[in-house]
């Protein structure tokens, strides 16, 4: 895999990432005050996160995992398959 191809790739899974963050919070009927607040993070910022206008770093990924109640396993596999979906196989 090229440089190119890993960045486009990573940029890819960071925005799937984002996607199921967001549709976690729907199912959970979660807001982002109450993730904000749960989390210590401005509300801003996990707006950032979650419409995936910034990356999300690690420690910010895993207390809004937590303050949702979904393993950071189960997102990244989620986000995985939505790549998969999109033609990422094997990438």
């Amino acid at each position: 895999m090229s440089n190119q191809d890993a960045d486009e790739y990573g940029q890819a899974f960071s925005q799937a990432v984002a996607s199921e963050l967001r549709a976690e919070r729907a199912r959970k009927q979660k807001t982002v005050a109450s993730i904000a607040e749960a989390t210590g993070l401005s509300k801003s910022a996990v707006l950032h996160y979650l419409n995936g206008k910034r990356g999300i770093p690690t420690s910010a990924f895993a207390l809004i995992c937590r303050a949702m109640a979904v393993s950071p396993l189960l997102i990244f596999e989620r986000a995985e398959e939505h790549l998969e979906d999109e033609g990422w196989a094997n990438a």
